[in-house]
């Protein structure tokens, strides 16, 4: 009996050691499935800056440049507390004060003369054909945008 519960013991590791007759490994992510993810953070980095924009605005009575974010530690290399913990590659992200803002991603943040609106657009530079973005305003709506001709 205790041979039989030892054999059994060591089938049911190799089992789980060698996976299940059938089951496969999970393959490595489509182009498509990368894309979405990289669509997904940026969606999410405008979001991070939309909140922190409002928020300066609050306290200050106008919105702030990328430039003052990063002064004020809002968005540093270690991350930005304006993105939830459930957003982990957001939430520690590694910002920038340079024109790539997160690798990949480059930053136009404009603001009007007197700081009461702004537009910003966070572009793809990995995609030079299509040049995806994703644009958002002081009302907080996040739009993604491709040229023209491009799927």
């Amino acid at each position: 009996m205790r041979n039989k519960v030892l054999w059994a013991g060591v089938f049911s590791l190799s089992f789980v050691a060698l996976g299940a007759p059938g089951a496969q490994k999970k393959a490595s992510p489509t182009l498509q499935e990368r894309q979405s993810e990289q669509h997904s953070l940026a969606v999410n980095v405008v979001r991070a800056i939309n909140t922190a924009e409002a928020n300066y605005k609050q306290k200050h009575g106008v919105y702030a440049s990328w430039e003052t974010f990063i002064s004020n530690g809002d968005f540093t290399d270690h991350g930005t507390k304006w993105a939830p913990e459930s957003l982990p590659t957001v939430a520690h992200a590694m910002y920038g004060g340079g024109p790539e803002i997160v690798p990949g991603w480059k930053l136009r943040l404009l603001l009007s003369k007197d700081s009461n609106t702004y537009v910003l657009m966070l572009e793809d530079t990995n995609d030079p054909k299509c040049g995806y973005a994703v644009i958002s305003n002081e009302k907080g709506l996040i739009r993604e945008s491709k040229p023209l001709g491009c799927s």
